[in-house]
């Protein structure tokens, strides 16, 4: 993800701006922008000073500006947004958030939501400053960092931009914008810009709707049936996922040895993808019981751990279950659990292996991990072997059945083993295989990790 491309993500309009978001259709009907409800109605004084209501007219024309960048050329292109209350255009009752609903505009679907926790930082506020609208195209709209979050307020919630000097003139036209920070290939959003905190002495200070308003727009009773999840599409289904899948990148002069087994676990991913089994119907079957360490569920809606499903699972295709079905699920995980961990290497919090969910499993089963950091040379934590157990450790938190140690009864196998030790470090024993010939392989290889 480049800076570039998270630009082309907002928006302006209506004198303010607004964030790109495509939501969990699955049938890529429409994209969402994410915007406040005051640049279409809302309470303002009038030029006697007196307070009143304004509104948008139904049917009337909202023209939205939104930016491409290609072949190193920026160019603007219009949407005609017409207004259109409870069909096109949602709005919260409360918080100062609502939800535009546009034609689908391919090639957004990397951005995810965020909680706010403790640990949030690096977030950013992006939106179009009305003081730059006379710069030429690509050059409207601006960043401001955000050096600390402040404290939650009444629907909103308070940060402290990184230029402390920045007023109100110099922020406004940004109402709309996304508080959003790149991570990996993507951008995670926890919010969108409402106000200055102060009108006349901003400070640098602003206020954010958090993204869970929205979230409750799409849940209203009133909405029911018109809006989608704000999940990426990839929740929907393990199609958009398939061309991450078993990537098993090698130096050039390797290329003819991996291409076989990639194509093959590939292929074997399409069954994946064709059955009836989605990410979004794995989380919603076992949740937290998916992490390893159970706070990290802002993951949920990252690739990371969507792509390490989709290969656990054309794994056991090939191994045990042969098809894999959404009703094998619950046996599968008493049998064969995956964990997931967030922001760390596996090595790294092997004493928090402790305090996650192993409920179902039976002793001298495997446990099988993936991370964001891939391991460098540990793909195998055998029992007895994770923490020193020759002395106490902290046993509170353990999930396990009756008479179960976690640390002694289970082996852990980082996913990665299965690319890294199984084929990459064994590439010349792949050459020249036919599919028939992989698939036994591959068999051969993987088998001892699951008895």
């Amino acid at each position: 993800m480049t800076h570039e491309k998270l630009k082309t993500y907002i928006v302006s309009l209506n004198g303010g701006s607004g964030c790109l978001f495509q939501p969990m259709t699955g049938t890529n009907e429409y994209t969402y922008i994410l915007t406040v409800k005051h640049l279409f109605e809302g309470m303002r004084p009038n030029i006697d000073g007196a307070v009143e209501a304004y509104d948008t007219t139904e049917g009337q024309v909202v023209p939205i500006t939104r930016i491409i960048f290609e072949h190193g050329i920026w160019s603007e292109v219009i949407i005609n947004f017409v207004f259109r209350r409870g069909e096109n255009y949602f709005a919260s009752a409360e918080a100062d958030a609502a939800i535009l609903k546009v034609d689908f505009i391919p090639g957004f679907s990397e951005i995810f939501q965020s909680n706010i926790t403790l640990a949030t930082n690096g977030y950013g506020l992006s939106g179009y400053p009305e003081i730059y609208g006379g710069r030429p195209v690509g050059e409207k709209s601006t960043t401001h960092t955000i050096l600390r979050l402040i404290a939650a307020g009444s629907y909103t919630y308070s940060a402290q931009l990184e230029n402390h000097t920045l007023a109100h003139a110099q922020i406004k036209g940004m109402s709309g914008g996304g508080i959003l920070k790149i991570i990996d290939n993507q951008i995670s959003i926890i919010g969108i810009q409402s106000k200055v905190t102060h009108q006349m002495l901003a400070g640098g200070q602003i206020d954010f709707i958090p993204i869970h308003y929205f979230n409750l727009i799409v849940v209203n009773a009133a909405n029911h049936d018109k809006l989608s999840a704000l999940y990426p599409p990839y929740l929907h289904s393990f199609e958009f996922l398939k061309d991450d899948a078993f990537r098993l990148e090698v130096d050039q002069i390797d290329e003819d040895n991996i291409a076989g087994a990639r194509i093959t676990l590939k292929n074997k991913a399409e069954q994946i993808v064709n059955s009836d089994i989605t990410p979004q119907g794995i989380k919603e079957l076992f949740e937290a019981r998916l992490l390893l360490i159970e706070d990290e569920t802002c993951c949920f809606s990252q690739k990371e751990i969507w792509i390490a499903w989709l290969e656990f699972l054309t794994i056991l295709n090939i191994v045990k279950y042969d098809p894999v079905q959404k009703t094998m699920l619950s046996e599968i995980f008493n049998n064969y659990r995956l964990k997931y961990i967030d922001g760390h290497g596996w090595t790294e919090v092997r004493k928090d292996f402790g305090r996650s969910d192993y409920v179902g499993l039976k002793p001298n089963s495997t446990i099988f991990v993936s991370s964001k950091t891939p391991p460098k040379s540990s793909f195998i934590l055998r029992k007895g072997k994770l923490i020193d157990i020759a002395k106490p450790y902290d046993k509170r938190g353990f999930k396990t059945d009756n008479g179960i140690d976690l640390f002694t009864c289970f082996d852990f196998v980082h996913l990665e083993h299965f690319k890294e030790v199984c084929i990459i470090r064994k590439l010349d024993e792949y050459r020249d295989l036919t599919e028939e010939h992989l698939l036994r392989k591959l068999q051969s290889e993987y088998y001892e990790l699951f008895n």
